[in-house]
């Protein structure tokens, strides 16, 4: 019995190692600007950092998205459409420069949305437990409905080199 317990418990603390801790140890927050802005602080990366975005929307609100730091911008999105359609506005990636204050900035053009933000964060790790890159979500809702889908954005981050 105690021969078959022991692979078990260690499957499972290596199981817990690796998917249980889904929280990544950088700073990731968030300013309220103005109730139809927001700012989303991102942390933990490192000069030389590939960083892949994809931003969504499903919504009638025409909004912008800007991902940058305080030496550069990396991309800057508009969704200009009252499509409520889902629509994939950038699927994009570019290389960390490793400026201060990596940042997503989203500004909905009418002043009367109220944002509400779901989040989630964690980190990727390989087999011996090592966060190796990150993934940060932001879920966002523009109205009543409270299906956060009205502007999504997803950012994942690694090394460039293995």
């Amino acid at each position: 019995m105690k021969t078959k317990f022991l692979p078990l418990a260690l499957a499972a603390f290596m199981a817990l190692a690796m998917f249980g801790n889904t929280t990544y140890a950088s700073e990731n927050r968030k300013e309220k600007d103005s109730p139809n802005m927001e700012t989303y602080y991102i942390g933990g990366l490192k000069k030389g950092n590939l960083m892949m975005w994809d931003i969504t929307s499903q919504c009638s609100n025409t909004f912008s998205v800007t991902i940058k730091d305080d030496d550069q911008t990396y991309v800057e999105i508009n969704k200009n459409n009252y499509v409520k359609e889902l629509n994939l506005l950038s699927h994009e990636a570019a290389i960390y420069e490793g400026g201060s204050n990596l940042r997503i900035e989203v500004v909905f053009d009418n002043e009367n949305v109220q944002i509400k933000t779901s989040n989630a964060s964690g980190s990727i790790r390989n087999e011996k437990g090592k966060s190796i890159g990150c993934i940060y979500n932001y879920s966002l809702e523009d109205g009543n409905d409270r299906d956060y889908n009205d502007a999504v954005i997803s950012l994942t981050s690694w090394k460039k080199n293995g």
